[in-house]
């Protein structure tokens, strides 16, 4: 089974219509592709530790992103919920129901290391026919965090994470200390669920870019896709 692409979404989820089934950006980007489960990586600022949520289906993922996280030294908490309301979103993003819906609930505040952890250990998981979708969720969200996806900020913060990436793997293949990211404490929700698609997505620039407009500005998706 081929690796199953890794999507960040960012949007305004109250804002969507739910019954509009236009082809979205990110149906595009799994068009063709076969999956039955999809995981949500998200964030919520009311949490301090991440938080497993089954909604739909076996739980059998929720059950592995918990020994996968339990494994990096992170001690998540399980509650599980309905979802019927995820149900509705994923049919508009992918133009599908999927079968099986798990979600991480990432907090906010921990460092940039540990965020990249995150996504890291989860990325087993795209091998698995598990499809894993960032969804920075823009609701209740005001001022600069309304922010675009394509802006030319958040290009030049991916470009420059990957120019880290290789500056530490040049290092260590001439045998010098290949350094950490710095452990600075992350309060900006995007920022945060960013690092962790990033390692998902194998700490590489993302092969595709996404926007749809949709009735409203308030209804506009984009993001990224990491392909390979």
């Amino acid at each position: 089974m081929s690796k199953l692409p890794v999507l960040f979404v960012t949007c305004n989820s109250e804002s969507l219509d739910l019954n509009d089934h236009l082809v979205s950006g990110p149906a595009r980007m799994v068009w063709g592709r076969s999956y039955k489960s999809v995981v949500l990586i998200s964030t919520n600022q009311r949490i301090v530790v991440p938080r497993v949520v089954p909604m739909k289906g076996s739980g059998v993922n929720a059950e592995t992103m918990c020994g996968l996280l339990k494994d990096q030294g992170f001690v998540p908490e399980v509650k599980a919920r309905t979802g019927q309301t995820r149900d509705k979103l994923l049919e508009v993003l992918l133009a599908k129901k999927p079968e099986s819906i798990s979600e991480l609930e990432l907090n906010t505040g921990m460092s940039e290391i540990e965020y990249r952890k995150v996504g890291k250990c989860l990325e087993v998981l795209r091998d698995e026919g598990v499809l894993l979708i960032c969804l920075d969720d823009k609701t209740d969200r005001t001022g600069d965090e309304l922010a675009s996806l394509d802006n030319r900020h958040l290009r030049e913060m991916l470009n420059a994470w990957v120019d880290d990436q290789r500056w530490g793997e040049a290092m260590s293949f001439n045998g010098e200390p290949n350094h950490a990211a710095p452990s600075i404490r992350l309060d900006d929700p995007t920022i945060c669920l960013l690092n962790a698609a990033f390692t998902l997505g194998g700490s590489q620039f993302p092969q595709r870019m996404f926007s749809t407009g949709m009735n409203k500005v308030t209804q506009t998706l984009s993001g990224f896709g990491w392909m390979k």
